[in-house]
């Protein structure tokens, strides 16, 4: 088990990882490292408390951070993010709506307009 990624967090960081029950919300500016904050947290789940990828909900605004959130946890872990479900919330809603639509009586073909603004 690889835990060196915890070696490069700083204080409030490392608490933040570490605190695996109840609401964590992580709030701090550009480059202050948030995104290795929420990996190292990601990697703590899995390789540390064994938690499966395909029970964690991990959620962001843009593509691009979701995007290397998935690349550094691949890069640091051997964690299969096959089933791993790593979005936007843009993508999350799309995906719930496109796999749910009979239950919200929405035809199959149905095209999604999303509006970012």
């Amino acid at each position: 088990m690889n835990t060196n990624f915890l070696e490069e967090l700083n204080n409030s960081q490392r608490k933040a990882v570490e605190t695996t029950e109840g609401y964590i919300r992580l709030t701090a500016g550009a480059g202050s490292g948030k995104t290795r904050a929420l990996v190292s947290l990601y990697l703590y789940l899995t390789d540390i408390d064994g938690i499966s990828p395909d029970n964690i909900l991990c959620i962001t605004f843009t593509r691009k951070a979701a995007d290397e959130m998935k690349k550094r946890i691949r890069d640091i872990s051997a964690t299969n993010l096959d089933g791993a479900l790593i979005s936007t919330y843009h993508g999350f809603c799309y995906k719930v709506i496109r796999q749910d639509a009979h239950r919200l009586h929405l035809k199959k073909n149905l095209r999604l307009l999303m509006i970012i603004s």
